[in-house]
């Protein structure tokens, strides 16, 4: 039986990272005046472009940074998910899992490329900006295509009932999180573009700080739970 202060002390420091995250998203890419991005998953160049063009070049060097340290958290996030998701089929759960640390890395790369991005796009060089657009959009929509098949294992496997969550925590996993910012978003007033383009630049990070967070309280309620992989 593992020791629920220790199954805290993992949840704490995930939900954390992604916290972290949440504010790496901030710097990175947030601008109050301007959101080309309807989704979470609207990550074309074209989508971002206007989020840069008169951004403080320190924020998305800071932004950088927070997500590159901070951001590979999410893998003890994982990990604690995948204890919650096993009761209800192992195999799925591990699929999961491995999904989960095979995206972690290749998410923290992308968000590493931003404060280069951001100083191409601050460049006004249309050359360098049509450029990037060859390596880094497959990039950024591979990130969203792993992260989108994550959330619906998550999904998937809560509406079993057989795992650790109860049912209705699907509602409050990242998909559905995702699906409903989405229509905030949409219905949101266009002189709202600050708190438009926060939950868009946000909405891949803040659902999972949710969910860990949740899953920690999940787990910690079973007193027996061992951690095993």
């Amino acid at each position: 039986m593992t020791n629920p202060k220790v199954v805290m002390g993992l949840g704490g420091l995930a939900t954390f990272g992604a916290f972290m995250g949440v504010l790496a998203d901030v710097f990175s890419a947030w601008a109050p005046n301007t959101s080309e991005m309807e989704t979470a998953f609207s990550v074309s160049l074209e989508s971002i472009r206007g989020l840069y063009e008169d951004k403080p070049r320190w924020t998305y060097v800071l932004g950088n940074y927070l997500g590159v340290f901070f951001i590979p958290l999410h893998i003890l996030g994982f990990f604690l998910v995948y204890q919650a998701l096993k009761p209800a089929s192992t195999k799925w759960a591990t699929i999961f899992l491995v999904l989960g640390l095979y995206f972690t890395p290749i998410g923290v790369g992308l968000h590493g490329t931003l404060a280069f991005v951001g100083d191409i796009i601050q460049s006004r060089d249309a050359g360098l900006i049509e450029g990037i657009r060859d390596y880094w959009q497959p990039w950024a929509y591979s990130v969203v295509i792993v992260y989108a098949i994550i959330a619906a294992l998550i999904l998937i496997l809560v509406l079993t009932g057989r795992s650790l969550y109860p049912r209705w925590t699907a509602l409050v996993s990242p998909i559905p999180l995702v699906v409903f910012t989405g229509i905030v978003i949409a219905i949101l007033p266009d002189s709202a573009t600050g708190l438009k383009a926060f939950l868009s630049v946000t909405g891949l990070n803040l659902p999972l700080m949710v969910f860990f967070a949740i899953t920690t309280w999940v787990l910690v309620r079973r007193r027996e739970l061992s951690l095993t992989l």
